[in-house]
């Protein structure tokens, strides 16, 4: 079970090692996601198998839609740990604690909600070696 998860191939494994979705090899983005002057910059194309990256023009605006739910799951992720481990804290404390976090996180929140898009759509293929 753990092989299918994050073994050679997996969704999984393209979508957290932010590698290309058909060859698993190639980097995806142009940089970090925290590098600010190349947040969430796409790559054109895969340097190892020529996957373009840019399937149609404005493919990535659905995106959109996984970084939503991203952002919620973040928010439920949160509500939970407050629950059992800071019972206590004021409603206020809780909201500002979660935009804190929104704003720390949203460039990771970018980068996965396209990378999570893509792998969508696009499979592993094992014979696209150069």
């Amino acid at each position: 079970m753990i092989q299918i998860m994050f073994g050679k191939g997996s969704k999984f494994r393209s979508i957290v090692r932010m590698k290309c979705p058909q060859c698993q090899k190639g980097n995806f983005f142009k940089g970090h996601p925290y590098n600010l002057k190349k947040m969430g910059e796409v790559k054109e194309s895969c340097e190892q198998c020529d996957l373009k990256y840019a399937v149609e023009p404005g493919f990535y605006q659905g995106s959109y839609y996984v970084s939503y739910g991203l952002g919620v799951g973040l928010f439920i992720v949160l509500w939970i740990l407050k629950i059992i481990f800071l019972p206590n804290l004021t409603y206020l404390s809780t909201v500002i604690s979660m935009v804190v976090s929104l704003i720390l996180l949203a460039p990771l929140l970018l980068a996965f909600s396209k990378i999570i898009w893509i792998n969508i759509f696009v499979n592993y293929d094992s014979g696209t070696q150069k």
